[in-house]
C-alpha cells in the first residue's frame, strides 16, 4: 500500500467519524455539551489536515509525473465542459435589500461565461415548491458562496442556509464568503447588535407565544428554536467570517471575480 493510498482510508475513517459526530451533534439541538462540541472541532482539525497533506502529495504526484502524463500545472485552468455537465455551484444571498440581488446577478454572469453554472432560489424553486426543500439542498452543496450584507445577517432564511451549512460539517473548506460593506461583523460592538438583534426576535415570539393557548403551537416553537440556533452560533460564525480575507465587493468586480473563480475551481476539482 502506498502513502497516498494509506493517507485516503485514513481520511475515510475521519470522515466517517466526524459524521457520526455530526449525527450524534443533531440530536442535541441546540443544547450541545461544550465538552462534545470541541470534540468535533477537533475532527473537523484532524480532517482538514489529512485533506492538506493529501492533496499536497497528489500534487508532487502529478508534478513528478512522465512527460506522457498530464500535470497539474499542465491543466487548463479555463477547460470547457459539456452543458450537461457543467460545474454547480451554489449562492446563498438575501432579496431584502436592493444591492444583494445586483450584485448575484453580475457574479452569475461572469461565472456563466466560464461554464460554472450558479444554483440560485431564482428560477430553482418552482410554483408551490418548498423553498426549505432547496435550502437543505444548499447547505449540502460542495461549494456555496455567501453574499454577507447586513440585512442576510438579519434574515431567518439566509441565517438558516448558513447554520445548516455549518451543521453539515467542513464550514472553512465548502464556504467562500463575500462580506459587503453594510454588513458590521468586524467589530465587537457591532457583532454584538446583530446578537441582541437575535435575542429581541426571540423575545418578541416568545412573549406572543405566552398570550395563547399552549396547545397546538408547532410551527411556531420549531421557529423561536431556529432564533436561538441562530443566537448561539452567530459569534462562531461570524468570527469566521471575519477572519477570512473576502476581498471587497468593488475588488470582485474589477477582476470579474477571478480570485473567487479560481478558488472554486480549485475546490471543484478536489
Amino acid at each position: 500500500m502506498d502513502d497516498q493510498e494509506a493517507l485516503q482510508q485514513t481520511l475515510n475513517r475521519a470522515r466517517r467519524a466526524l459524521q457520526i459526530l455530526e449525527e450524534q451533534k443533531a440530536g442535541y439541538g441546540i443544547r450541545v455539551p461544550v465538552d462534545f462540541q470541541i470534540e468535533i472541532e477537533e475532527k473537523q482539525k484532524e480532517v482538514y489536515s489529512l485533506e492538506a497533506r493529501l492533496n499536497k502529495l497528489q500534487e508532487n504526484f502529478l508534478t513528478n509525473a512522465p512527460n506522457n502524463l498530464p500535470s497539474y500545472n499542465q491543466q487548463s485552468s479555463t477547460h470547457q465542459l459539456p452543458a450537461n455537465q457543467q460545474k454547480e455551484v451554489f449562492i446563498s444571498y438575501t432579496w431584502r435589500d436592493n444591492h444583494s440581488p445586483l450584485f448575484v446577478e453580475q457574479l452569475e454572469k461572469a461565472f456563466q461565461e466560464k461554464s460554472i453554472k450558479i444554483i440560485r432560489d431564482k428560477g430553482e424553486i418552482a410554483y408551490k415548491e418548498r423553498f426549505q426543500q432547496f435550502m437543505q439542498r444548499l447547505s449540502r452543496g460542495k461549494c456555496v458562496i455567501l453574499v454577507i450584507s447586513d440585512q442576510y445577517l438579519k434574515s431567518e432564511n439566509c441565517m438558516y442556509e448558513l447554520v445548516e451549512i455549518a451543521k453539515k460539517g467542513n464550514l472553512y473548506h465548502r464556504i467562500f464568503p463575500i462580506v459587503l460593506a453594510d454588513a458590521k461583523i468586524y467589530k465587537a460592538i457591532e457583532r454584538i447588535k446583530y446578537v441582541e438583534y437575535w435575542e429581541n426576535k426571540i423575545k418578541e415570539l416568545n412573549d406572543a407565544m405566552g398570550k395563547v393557548n399552549a396547545a397546538n403551537l408547532q410551527g411556531f416553537r420549531e421557529e423561536i428554536d431556529l432564533y436561538t440556533e441562530i443566537r448561539s452560533m452567530f459569534a462562531n460564525l461570524t468570527n469566521l467570517l471575519r477572519d477570512m480575507n473576502t476581498l471587497t465587493q468593488d475588488i470582485h468586480i474589477q477582476s470579474d471575480f477571478e480570485a473567487l473563480f479560481k478558488a472554486i475551481e480549485k475546490s471543484l476539482d478536489e
